[in-house]
């Protein structure tokens, strides 16, 4: 992971990505990075998780590309409610939720047995 903070960090530099849109970013990347390796896997084989980014002058693409269980978590993952204190909330969910407030655009679909998250985040140019 710090592989990709770093790729990041002078993929913002060069692409004049705001500070605040870097850091939405990675955020977003890391959480469903950790879902990823956390859940979406059950052997112990070596598996490969692709990340591409693109930045135009108003917006970053980030497409993750993994070749765990499907898994849409645009559909699939439970919205947490945020109403019910501490004690009384089901864990899991808020990592997922957080990511959909912080992105202007997701997508999801399944292809030739991957799962393919699309991540738009638009800034002022």
């Amino acid at each position: 992971m710090q592989r990709f903070v770093t790729t990041l960090t002078e993929f913002s530099r060069v692409g004049n990505l705001p500070d605040d849109v870097a850091f939405s970013i990675q955020l977003a990347i890391d959480e469903l990075f950790t879902n990823i390796v956390s859940y979406g896997y059950e052997d112990e084989s070596v598996h490969q998780i692709e990340i591409n980014m693109a930045v135009s002058d108003s917006e970053i693409r980030v497409d993750l590309i993994d070749d765990a269980k499907p898994f849409d978590p645009l559909h699939e993952a439970a919205d947490p409610d945020l109403d019910a204190s501490l004690d009384d909330r089901r864990i899991g969910g808020v990592g997922i939720h957080l990511v959909k407030t912080m992105m202007d655009d997701i997508s999801y679909k399944y292809e030739n047995e991957r799962n393919h998250l699309t991540l738009i985040k638009k800034f002022d140019a």
